[in-house]
């Protein structure tokens, strides 16, 4: 088995309970859908966030990852089309059967540069947030920052959701009334600023943890979770100083 094999078989980051300053009860899930190859995968793991969702359905609750289905493909060879549409169909299925409101990306946020070809199978799905619309199962959009390098096939996106109630309360702010909400935003156009003392210092890292990965002195999760530690790390040092 290579050592990504394991990620096309699903995994789900199961509920984080999160409680907010005013003690309103928010679950969080990160999902890592099966591939598209494995449909009978994808519809077990859609299967059991189905049965998290019912069993709660005031619950209110973000999901978010890479579901491995998309609203729209550009440069997908021909031959793919049926696996493609038969998972991007159940997907929006599950979104509209959970009363789900998916925030849709602005841009496409997956690509591969050889082929040509990009689409979206990252997605944030919210239930009882506020909204921007309640009719539709599209909400507001994300954004999308290609970072790091030029390789990547993966963008990072950013959204907000929820503004009024997972916004951290103030006493008092000033030039603003008593009790009113302020939003700490990061600006996206750090990332750029910061790219190339990321790559600098984390490149070095990753190429050693590879080395050891490769020569048996590591397992593959746990060269995946130093790299992913050392690349958060890094970050929010350097934004700080941004």
């Amino acid at each position: 088995m290579s050592a990504l094999e394991h990620m096309a078989q699903g995994r789900v980051l199961w509920p984080l309970e999160a409680k907010t300053h005013d003690n309103v009860s928010i679950s969080i899930v990160n999902v890592h859908q099966a591939t598209a190859k494995r449909h009978d995968l994808q519809w077990q793991v859609t299967l059991l966030l189905r049965a998290m969702i019912e069993a709660a359905l005031t619950q209110r609750r973000i999901m978010g990852g890479d579901f491995n289905a998309a609203l729209s493909r550009y440069g997908y060879a021909q031959s793919t089309s049926a696996v493609c549409d038969k998972v991007d169909k159940f997907f929006q299925a599950f979104v509209h059967s959970t009363h789900g409101t998916l925030i849709e990306s602005e841009a496409h946020t997956c690509r591969d540069l050889l082929r040509g070809s990009s689409t979206s199978l990252e997605h944030i799905i919210t239930w009882n947030l506020t909204c921007t619309s309640i009719c539709t199962m599209q909400s507001s959009t994300s954004n999308v920052h290609w970072v790091g390098a030029e390789c990547n096939d993966h963008a990072l996106m950013s959204c907000t959701v929820g503004g009024e109630l997972l916004t951290y309360r103030k006493g008092q702010v000033v030039g603003g009334r008593p009790g009113e909400l302020k939003l700490k935003k990061i600006d996206p156009k750090q990332l750029p600023r910061i790219q190339s003392k990321f790559n600098v210092i984390t490149s070095p890292i990753a190429q050693e943890t590879r080395r050891r990965y490769m020569a048996g002195e590591c397992s593959a999760e746990q060269a995946t979770v130093q790299i992913i530690a050392v690349r958060v790390t890094t970050a929010r040092k350097h934004r700080s100083h941004a």
